[in-house]
């Protein structure tokens, strides 16, 4: 791989990354493909995170966040209740470029709801092992198979895009698994299968080992992936995924979902266009501002540490991290000591705040701000001492109210 290709890679005005990952040795390990479609599930499976239900017209107006992202695909669910099914069919007289894909078991009532409500396409999701099929419904693992394509066979025959999600499948032995995946595409003649890491327990390079098992059954069918995210791994395992030539991915904003959620939509984007150099579609500068629609409207609360969005992903306390920006700043590449901007996800720059960590740079930053200006390095120290032992006490920030305070005592004194 040419360097200068590389470089526009690795470093840019807006992030500074690892050219690690551009090595030819690591490179050829992957099967990419040119583009990843993002298929976002926050309409359904957010609703299926405890607490969170949303009205239509909240509905309506996360669909709209949703496709001025720019995802691929938007998943409803109208089978769950009269208003989502009220909801699907207002999102489809909105006209998205996104397409709207309904969530529907192999039930023809399912189905045929969904052709009401004027969708493209169906996720189709049934069982996807032998041991569910006989604890929860008492089928045969044959019957799992010719329930599935049936399915399958009825929503293409009305013109629908189907995409077999056969949960759970992870769990099921391979030869069931082979016999599944290639009947529900010869048979059942559907448009992409969904390899379902649900309880998220895979390794990466198990992700991507079974991606390029599963392409040598069906090579001429997109491969899709739906992982959870209960051991922390959903967004590694979506890379690892596509690195094996899976081309579309489920996600939610924020990672909503059940248990632990689902593979989070700002993140998969982001690290797939980024680390892994995939195209998605996404306009990564509305990251953050449809996270926040998307937080405010489902008043799900978020982690002060979540990635792109918590609150201290772009905040700065401690006074030697502070002192190293400013120099990396002054030499006009703040990126590297970043990630990236945040103005590159559309979020507000740094923010810095003072607490025990604080260091004399970042106190000098800090009362200028404040107007407050110091004579003299004694009383500089003082200030920082009672800093220190009052955010020790308090086990909390230092509010800006409350540094001119300490400020006013030392230096009225």
């Amino acid at each position: 791989m040419k360097k200068e290709y590389v470089d526009k890679k690795v470093k840019t005005d807006n992030y500074w990354l690892t050219e690690y990952n551009w090595k030819n040795e690591v490179r050829d390990q992957y099967n990419l493909p040119d583009k990843v479609q993002i298929h976002d599930a926050t309409l359904r499976e957010g609703q299926q995170t405890p607490g969170i239900i949303l009205k239509e017209d909240e509905q309506v107006r996360i669909a709209q966040a949703l496709d001025d992202l720019g995802v691929d695909r938007i998943e409803v669910i109208p089978k769950m209740s009269d208003e989502d099914k009220k909801a699907t069919k207002s999102i489809m007289k909105l006209k998205l470029d996104a397409k709207v894909v309904a969530f529907c078991s192999w039930n023809k009532e399912d189905i045929d709801l969904a052709l009401e409500c004027g969708v493209d396409g169906i996720i189709l999701d049934y069982v996807g092992n032998p041991w569910q099929a006989k604890v929860f419904w008492e089928m045969k693992p044959e019957e799992i198979v010719e329930k599935g394509v049936n399915a399958a066979k009825y929503a293409k025959k009305h013109g629908l895009y189907v995409s077999a999600l056969i949960w759970d499948d992870m769990k099921a032995p391979e030869d069931f698994l082979k016999l599944n995946y290639t009947s529900i595409v010869e048979e059942g003649g559907v448009d992409a299968v969904c390899l379902a890491d649900t309880y998220g327990f895979s390794m990466p390079w198990t992700m991507k080992y079974m991606v390029e098992k599963i392409k040598t059954w069906i090579p001429n069918i997109p491969i899709e992936l739906h992982i959870h995210n209960d051991f922390g791994m959903a967004t590694a395992l979506s890379l690892s995924g596509v690195a094996g030539g899976a081309s579309i991915v489920d996600t939610a904003i924020l990672g909503l979902g059940e248990r632990c959620g689902n593979a989070p939509t700002e993140e998969v984007a982001l690290a797939l266009e980024l680390i892994l150099g995939v195209k998605t579609g996404i306009k990564l500068d509305k990251i953050y501002e449809t996270c926040k629609i998307i937080q405010k409207i489902s008043r799900f609360k978020i982690g002060d540490r979540k990635p792109l969005v918590g609150k201290n992903a772009f905040r700065f306390s401690s006074g030697w991290i502070y002192w190293m920006q400013n120099k990396a700043k002054k030499a006009g590449e703040i990126q590297g000591m970043l990630p990236y901007k945040p103005e590159f996800i559309g979020r507000p720059g740094m923010e810095y705040v003072i607490d025990k960590s604080i260091g004399k740079s970042l106190l000098k930053y800090k009362l200028n701000k404040l107007g407050i200006i110091v004579p003299n390095e004694e009383d500089l120290n003082k200030i920082l001492s009672k800093i220190t032992k009052e955010s020790s006490v308090t086990k909390s920030i230092i509010e800006d109210f409350e540094l001119k305070k300490i400020a006013e005592s030392i230096l009225l004194k």
